[in-house]
């Protein structure tokens, strides 16, 4: 039996790592599965897909920094907050930066799909503009 089984930081470190191992075995299979992403479909599976991850790396994260403050005990409970310190940063700056370039890049998506209907509906209102004999007279047919 567990010495820490009745410890809050046990029972977070047991809960957070196993979501983290289920979920990522699962990303593994299915990425290993469908890698393609061709159709809709696909490309939707591959989106959750991603997101399952995310929450595999966070949740792997938490239950390795509820492990640190398990083996380090009370009596080196800086070396815990230190862990938990640095692996703070690097996981809210890899998230953070993930973060901001899929924001970008599904805004600039979507002004170059904006731009793009424009462009169609532009050209399609020009071929049905009737001209005037006015209009037609200074043009000359070589």
């Amino acid at each position: 039996m567990a010495v820490t089984i009745g410890t809050i930081s046990f029972k977070i470190f047991f809960l957070f790592n196993a979501i983290a191992l289920f979920t990522s075995l699962a990303v593994v299979v299915v990425q290993i599965t469908l890698v393609r992403g061709e159709t809709k479909s696909e490309r939707r599976v591959v989106e959750v897909i991603n997101k399952l991850m995310w929450l595999a790396s966070v949740c792997t994260t938490v239950a390795f920094i509820a492990s640190s403050y398990i083996v380090v005990g009370r009596q080196s409970r800086w070396a815990a907050v230190v862990v938990t310190w640095i692996g703070g940063v690097i996981m809210a700056g890899v998230l953070g930066t993930m973060t901001y370039y899929v924001v970008r890049s599904k805004r600039s998506r979507s002004v170059r799909k904006r731009d793009k209907l424009s462009r169609r509906s532009t050209s399609s209102s020009w071929q049905n503009y009737q001209f005037s004999d006015s209009e037609v007279d200074p043009i000359y047919a070589i």
